[in-house]
C-alpha cells in the first residue's frame, strides 16, 4: 500500500501517524470485486445454476472490460454470441425445465468456454496479480 506524502493533507488525516497516513488504494477494491465475482462464478458452476453462471460471467466481463483491447472486445462479442446461440437452442435445459443430457452438456460447455476465454484474457492482461520483475541486468 502506498504511504501518504501529504497528498491528503486537509482531509482530516493525522499525517504524523503512519497508519492514518496510508493512501487508500483502489486496486485493492478492484481485486476484492474480482475475487467476489470469481467466487460467485465458481459457486454457480458447481451448483449448475446456468442463469446465474451466465449473469456472473457478464458481470466479470464488465469488470475487466477496461483492460481489454478493441480487438479483444470484438472477439468477446463473438464468443458471447456463440454462447448465447447455444443457450437459446437449449433454453429448456438452461431454465432447468428439461434434463436432456445432451442439452445440459452443451449448456455447460458453452458457459465453460466463455468463462475460460475471459480468464485467459485476464491472465494475458495480468489481472491475477502478476508481480513485475525487476531487470537486474543479467
Amino acid at each position: 500500500m502506498a504511504y501518504n506524502n501529504n497528498y491528503n493533507k486537509g482531509f482530516g488525516a493525522d499525517n504524523g501517524d503512519d497508519v492514518a497516513g496510508l493512501v487508500y488504494d483502489l486496486r485493492q477494491t478492484y481485486a476484492q470485486i474480482l475475487d467476489e465475482v470469481l467466487k460467485r462464478i465458481a459457486e454457480c458452476r458447481v451448483r449448475n445454476d446456468y442463469m446465474e453462471w451466465f449473469n456472473s460471467l457478464e458481470h466479470l466481463k464488465i469488470e475487466i472490460n477496461q483492460k481489454l483491447s478493441k480487438n479483444e472486445r470484438e472477439d468477446y462479442q463473438k464468443e458471447l454470441n456463440k454462447c448465447v446461440t447455444v443457450l437459446n437452442n437449449y433454453s429448456s435445459e438452461f431454465n432447468k425445465t428439461s434434463n436432456n443430457n445432451d442439452g445440459v452438456f452443451k449448456i455447460k460447455n458453452a458457459l465453460r468456454n466463455l468463462e475460460e476465454w475471459l480468464k485467459i484474457k485476464m491472465e494475458e492482461n495480468k489481472l491475477f496479480g502478476a508481480k513485475e520483475m525487476e531487470d537486474d541486468g543479467l
